[in-house]
């Protein structure tokens, strides 16, 4: 989408500049479906916070209007802080370094730090997953 489309202000801005908007829903309801599983395997200190992440992930899916739905807000806002509190539960000192990086790009006042900071909490999530 950022290729065809351009970065915006926010991920869920892609919902509203595809030419199909059904499918930014598509991909957080399917995305969010099969990180779950992994998630709970890995364990951790935490691994209510996977459900929690997983579930404000669903929300954002449920309700993609976020100009308009303060719901969206709520589940984006969810999955963002349990999905990198469940990923600090392993990698705290990652976490924090990639935390104190953004917080750098957000002080700069560098273009787009919200987009920035969404899909570096997606690559930590994701990392997690992996490593």
């Amino acid at each position: 989408m950022g290729i065809a489309y351009g970065v915006k202000e926010y991920v869920s801005d892609n919902y509203y500049i595809g030419r199909h908007p059904w499918l930014f829903s598509v991909v957080m309801a399917v995305s969010g479906g099969l990180m779950l599983p992994p998630m709970l395997e890995k364990g951790g200190d935490a691994p209510f916070l996977a459900l929690f992440a997983v579930f404000g992930l669903l929300i954002v899916a449920l309700a993609p209007h976020y100009k308009v739905d303060k719901m969206h807000a709520v589940g984006a806002f969810t999955a963002l802080i349990c999905g990198v509190m469940w990923a600090m539960s392993f990698h705290t000192r990652i976490v924090a370094c990639v935390a104190m990086a953004w917080c750098c790009y957000w002080a700069a006042k560098l273009p787009r730090p919200y987009y920035v900071g969404e899909v570096l909490a997606f690559g930590l999530i994701y990392g997690t997953l992996l490593i």
